[in-house]
């Protein structure tokens, strides 16, 4: 289960190209990989396109998940879920409008109220790419400028209203109170259901994966330029980090998780 932007994608430049036919490999020898992303759907149909492959995927921090049927064939899931939590944009931008006071508003600068040029620099994205990413069913991406005093009062309102906010790499997104980690239970449960054993890989770099790596068996963590490394609250023994950034740091850090996987299979095996 894999964070995109900073984490399997290039920080830079948001490619994978270096490790394209190393994750074809990876697909092809039976292991699953499911993309978990605060992209928008749309974002993560056009990844899967460019990668060649249906995966399963999360999108918008955990507001949706899809092509299901790719990870459980035989199971009788529908293909597509959308989390009870999840609060539509419109009912997000009614919630905001009326509980968000007017000097944190100001604090806030969010993306699809910003001019093109605006949206270019802070994104990184432009042309059809930047309209993908505009396109959200549950989640909107702003820029905060204010204080720490202000942002904790921002959480404190939002949770009143059972919304949150996540922080990412380049920006924070308001939504409702799911996770990226919200379908990790799932995964597992219906694994077990198929009488598959399940081992689950997180792989993430900022914040907003958090609670993605602490749900997983072992936890990835991919370093971000200019910006410390995450801290989690899981045993060291639980944790790769990665020697290098996106996307060569992604493959190093899976191929020594999935070693220890098969460490420990031969270890029970005997």
């Amino acid at each position: 289960m894999t964070d995109l932007d900073g984490s399997l994608l290039s920080h830079s430049t948001l490619s994978f190209k270096q490790i394209h036919g190393d994750i074809l490999d990876l697909l092809d020898s039976g292991i699953h990989i499911v993309p978990a992303s605060s992209k928008t759907k749309i974002e993560m149909d056009v990844f899967c396109s460019e990668l060649g492959r249906d995966l399963p995927f999360i999108y918008e921090n955990g507001a949706g998940f899809e092509n299901i049927g790719s990870l459980l064939p035989d199971s009788k899931l529908p293909d597509s879920v959308v989390s009870d939590a999840a609060v539509d944009v419109d009912e997000l931008w009614r919630i905001w409008g009326e509980h968000v006071p007017n000097e944190i508003k100001k604090q806030c600068l969010f993306v699809h109220e910003m001019d093109v040029k605006q949206q270019i620099d802070l994104l990184g994205l432009k042309g059809q790419k930047l309209e993908n990413a505009l396109m959200r069913g549950f989640s909107f991406c702003f820029k905060f400028v204010g204080s720490r005093v202000q942002l904790r009062h921002l959480k404190h309102i939002l949770d009143k209203n059972n919304l949150t906010f996540h922080q990412g790499g380049r920006v924070l997104t308001l939504c409702g109170k799911h996770e990226k980690s919200d379908y990790c239970d799932f995964i597992q449960s219906n694994l077990s259901e198929s009488k598959f054993a399940s081992f689950l890989v997180g792989v993430g770099d900022s914040e907003n994966d958090v609670a993605l790596l602490e749900a997983c068996d072992v936890a990835c963590i991919i370093p971000r330029p200019h910006k410390p490394l995450l801290s989690l609250s899981i045993p060291l023994d639980r944790t790769i980090i990665a020697g290098s950034i996106a996307p060569l740091g992604w493959l190093e850090a899976v191929r020594k998780a999935l070693a220890i996987n098969n460490t420990e299979k031969v270890a029970n095996y005997g």
